[in-house]
């Protein structure tokens, strides 16, 4: 009972401080020493506990007193960020919004403090760039600075000058300046420091766990937390703590630290001990402020720690700047510098974290690898700075090609890594060979006018087919890749897909029968690029003498068939593959140039799978073509 009564005075104490009752709270504290005592109770000590008990009572009767300070947000910015000039320098201005534009920004060039007011009322930049050599005063500069950043919500700023003096440095940084260049430096580079502060700045939900067993305090922490961008988990049964950990994988982690059955210390000790978790910050709630619990929580690893009662604003500003030093920390440990996608460590422990998900949900996972073909040639015939533009742009296109859920990596030089969770091997191939396509009409244009297009190949494989580790997923990708690339390159090929050779009866993926050359070798082109062996013929009685017959030279399992062709129609030729038994291994879309009722009617009767008007969408046919193989 003296256990039981010393935690509850201990939560008491917590939670009453934090909803504003701070003499409670010092009741509650002295309540809860009381009974640490080892020995009984005597008679004095007893009557003590008893007036405590009263006082407690009467100082919760009384109205909190709440402190109300603003809650901080977390910062976050626009998909086409926003970059404020204020600088008079019209030939500067110019070739920052060209720099700026070729960045994906848009930009506002002013002059003075009236229309900086006026901007922020039409269009609140995302970050600015002020110039403190403007012909007025250089207070009127630093009072534009002080007017941005302490605008709501505040605008960061980098500074340029004309002089780099320390004095400058020290009263910009203490206006809440982020950067501070001198004019001269290059318009690329003055921009490529604003784009970091805009991925800095980048809305990313930040993930809290809570590890408490008061439900007051994470009521309160609830509250407290909810209004700022943080995705909050709470876990008040320490013994779930494990598998909740490797589920939510935060980014911040809040522990109690006394606790029923395992105490906070000892799930710090647990965190710090493995490797997945060793740079997780841990945060520590604690209603004991002596110097050996201070001393203990950070001898195991604690980053900070908070003493109960909680103050709101204390401990919400504590957890944001936790939680952006950690997005700093991370984005530069875990961010390929020329591309800005992620690293191989990073991209590493995403995927290590998706066979965990696939293997707990049974989610299929699939991964790419590719790589730049002949990459070497464009260093050596375009230049290093040629080569870095093109890893940028690929970069850059696999960014926005994927899903925010998906993982996108550089491993290495020309090397590119694609993990897509709930994807199978064919999806995966289809999304890699739709990026292809797009990065085929990808120009690159040298300062002397040279242009030239480049080229990846790529390969997939698919968990747990292909292996249930990392290791495993990738040398199979990447043998996939090596096939792709002794193949003919500028394709994405699946795992387990083999050359043709040495077969009396020659078995390719899709046979196409159409006469339209163009739409042919389109179709063709985008079969090819996702690893599909293909085989075309423009009339139908080449088609039917190669597919059917008593002994056939060509099977297949898809056959995209023409209802229109010279010669054999396409009806007639469906006629012919069905008596002679090629239907029963073999799906047939229809390709109509006209909707006839009838002829779509005969189709399905001679025993067709599907069919496609015309005009017809490459992508769509493409999905068609995957369910068909599918079935």
């Amino acid at each position: 009972m003296r256990r039981q009564a010393e935690r509850e005075a201990h939560k008491l104490a917590g939670s009453v401080g934090t909803f504003g009752f701070a003499e409670a709270s010092r009741l509650a504290r002295e309540m809860e020493q009381m009974f640490q005592e080892e020995t009984a109770l005597e008679a004095p000590q007893a009557l003590r506990l008893s007036t405590l008990v009263v006082s407690l009572r009467q100082a919760l009767e009384h109205p909190a007193a709440m402190p109300q300070t603003p809650v901080p947000q977390l910062a976050s910015c626009a998909a086409q960020p926003l970059l404020l000039i204020v600088h008079n320098d019209t030939a500067l201005n110019e070739q920052l919004t060209r720099e700026a534009a070729a960045r994906g920004m848009r930009t506002v060039c002013v002059a003075s403090l009236q229309a900086v007011r006026q901007a922020l009322m039409q269009a609140p930049p995302d970050v600015a760039l002020l110039d403190l050599s403007l012909p007025h005063a250089k207070t009127d500069s630093m009072t534009i600075l002080r007017y941005l950043t302490e605008h709501a919500p505040p605008v960061p700023v980098l500074v340029l000058t004309a002089q780099d003096t320390f004095i400058d440095r020290v009263e910009v940084a203490r206006l809440g300046g982020r950067g501070f260049f001198q004019k001269s430096t290059a318009p690329a580079q003055i921009v490529e420091a604003v784009t970091q502060v805009l991925q800095q700045m980048q809305s990313h939900t930040a993930k809290v766990l809570v590890v408490d067993d008061d439900p007051q305090i994470l009521t309160m922490l609830r509250v407290l937390l909810t209004p700022l961008d943080i995705k909050l988990t709470i876990l008040d049964a320490p013994l779930q703590f494990w598998d909740v950990l490797a589920e939510v994988a935060p980014d911040l982690l809040v522990l109690d630290v006394d606790m029923p059955h395992i105490s906070g210390i000892e799930l710090c000790r647990v965190v710090r001990s493995d490797p997945r978790w060793r740079e997780l910050p841990v945060l520590f709630l604690t209603g004991r402020t002596d110097t050996a619990t201070v001393q203990q929580v950070f001898a195991v690893g604690a980053d900070d720690f908070v003493s109960k009662p909680i103050v709101g604003p204390e401990l919400t500003t504590r957890i944001t700047n936790r939680l952006e030093r950690v997005h700093l920390f991370r984005s530069l440990a875990e961010t390929d510098p020329l591309t800005g996608i992620a690293n191989r460590r990073k991209s590493s422990q995403v995927l290590e974290q998706f066979l965990c998900l696939a293997a707990r949900h049974q989610q299929p996972l699939s991964l790419a690898v590719l790589d730049l073909d002949h990459f070497k040639h464009v260093n050596t015939q375009y230049g290093h700075a040629g080569g870095d533009e093109v890893l940028r742009r690929l970069g850059d296109l696999l960014q926005r090609s994927f899903r925010s859920e998906d993982i996108v990596a550089r491993w290495g030089g020309e090397e590119f890594v694609v993990g897509m969770l709930s994807a199978t091997r064919e999806v995966g191939v289809h999304r890699l060979a739709e990026v292809l396509e797009a990065w085929r009409r990808e120009e690159f244009k040298r300062p002397e006018g040279t242009r030239f297009h480049v080229t990846f190949s790529a390969g997939v494989a698919a968990y747990p087919t292909d292996g249930t580790e990392l290791h495993a997923l990738y040398c199979a990708a990447d043998a996939a890749l090596y096939l792709a690339k002794n193949t003919g390159r500028n394709r994405v090929l699946p795992t387990g897909w083999e050359p043709e050779a040495g077969h009396t009866v020659q078995q390719v993926d899709i046979v196409l029968v159409d006469d339209d050359a163009l739409f042919a070798h389109q179709l063709l082109d985008a079969m090819e690029t996702r690893g599909y062996r293909t085989q075309w013929f423009t009339h139908g009685q080449g088609a039917v003498e190669c597919l059917g017959g008593l002994q056939p030279s060509l099977r297949t399992s898809v056959i995209l068939l023409d209802v229109d062709l010279p010669g054999l129609s396409g009806l007639a030729v469906l006629r012919r593959l069905a008596d002679d038994g090629v239907l029963q291994h073999t799906r047939v879309i229809m390709l109509t140039g006209h909707t006839v009722e009838a002829e779509i009617l005969e189709a399905w009767e001679l025993g067709a799978f599907d069919h496609v008007a015309k005009p017809l969408s490459v992508p769509i046919l493409m999905q068609r073509i995957r369910r068909t193989l599918q079935v």
